[in-house]
């Protein structure tokens, strides 16, 4: 599948906002925000868990929770907070807004939920 970015505003337990460009990627677990980000908007970690990171190699990383605002709704959600890199938007972030990603046109569709 081919990566693309969409646009989103993240904000922080203090209220501060910043609007993000990010790089859709299922196969992240959670929203990825680099550390600096995470510092200006206040986010604090709240557990570690273990990360396994591009070409396998194994890393703990801090989690945080941050409101997430993208196309027009919002949603609290886990995000894993990187030492650098870009940020990501990752399958939790995505189930939770009821998103999907068409590979083809490269955008994020909605879809319904499912219980059963």
């Amino acid at each position: 599948m081919g990566l693309f970015r969409v646009s989103g505003r993240l904000i922080g337990p203090t209220g501060r906002s910043e609007v993000v460009d990010l790089l859709v990627d299922t196969g992240a677990t959670l929203l990825v925000i680099p550390r600096s980000m995470a510092e200006r908007l206040d986010i604090a970690p709240l557990r570690t868990q273990a990360v396994v990171i591009a070409g396998g190699q194994r890393e703990v990383w801090p989690i945080g929770e941050v409101r997430l605002s993208l196309d027009g709704q919002e949603v609290t959600t886990p995000c894993f907070i990187a030492p650098g890199g870009p940020a990501l938007l990752g399958a939790v972030a995505l189930e939770s807004l009821f998103l999907a990603v068409d590979p083809v046109a490269k955008r994020l569709i909605p879809v319904e939920g499912f219980v059963g």
